[in-house]
């Protein structure tokens, strides 16, 4: 009597199991054939935790068809004169003609130091003249910048979304830029041209910052001889869709 309800106790068990194999496959094809389905994905991380925010990273935030952008900017310069540090102030007008590209023109006004190498010499050359009058020691040769205005083309291959200290999501494009100018220096005017690498963040739909560096390309004059010249700029900017 004993092993009889053992018997029946395991077949009880054993049917239930069988055909929860059986239906497994089916159960486990259709989870894998529904992956791809966000809606799908998102419910059911919500359901395995119900604190956690769900956010999907699809669609852009920020309509950029047709709108114009209008910013202010600071750059520091590397590289040009050894002898001149300069640093810029500038604003910028950007049209979006579709989220991929855009197309911008910029000013900058420059500030220009003599770095602490220029300063030595400078001084050497006052002290030495000073003390010597017939002293054929040299003031140190600059030339510097005072303006420039660009016209650019921005090309904007990937963006992406990221969370904001858990306050919100921001919308960030990564681009490269190309421009062409005029460069109004000390000694005259020459052309300019620039290649840039940047990352604009979307804070809000109208609010976004931008980070780039520039490499430019440009003559000056020493005395009477014109110099190519090469510098880079690191930029941060601020601005607004105005519309």
């Amino acid at each position: 009597m004993k092993n009889l309800i053992l018997s029946s106790l395991a077949i009880a068990l054993l049917v239930p199991t069988l055909s929860l194999a059986q239906g497994g496959k089916k159960d486990l094809k259709g989870e894998f054939s529904t992956l791809g389905d966000n809606r799908d994905v998102v419910e059911r991380v919500k359901n395995m935790d119900t604190h956690q925010k769900v956010r999907v990273v699809q669609n852009r935030l920020v309509d950029r068809n047709h709108r114009i952008e209008l910013a202010g900017n600071y750059a520091f310069n590397g590289g040009g004169d050894s002898y001149v540090k300069t640093q810029n102030v500038g604003a910028l007008l950007e049209y979006h003609i579709n989220p991929r590209w855009s197309l911008g023109v910029q000013y900058q006004k420059s500030y220009n130091t003599l770095t602490p190498e220029g300063e030595n010499r400078l001084e050497a050359a006052l002290v030495d003249q000073t003390a010597n009058k017939g002293s054929t020691m040299k003031y140190p040769a600059v030339d510097y910048p005072l303006e420039t205005q660009l016209a650019t083309i921005s090309y904007y291959p990937i963006y992406g979304k990221m969370n904001l200290f858990d306050t919100g999501i921001a919308q960030f494009d990564v681009y490269v830029q190309l421009g062409y100018g005029k460069m109004n220096l000390f000694s005259g005017t020459s052309d300019v041209t620039s290649i840039g690498l940047g990352s604009g963040v979307w804070l809000t739909q109208r609010i976004t910052t931008r980070i780039e560096g520039r490499y430019q390309q440009y003559e000056d004059l020493l005395k009477t001889d014109r110099r190519k010249q090469s510098n880079f700029q690191a930029v941060a900017s601020l601005g607004i869709l105005v519309w």
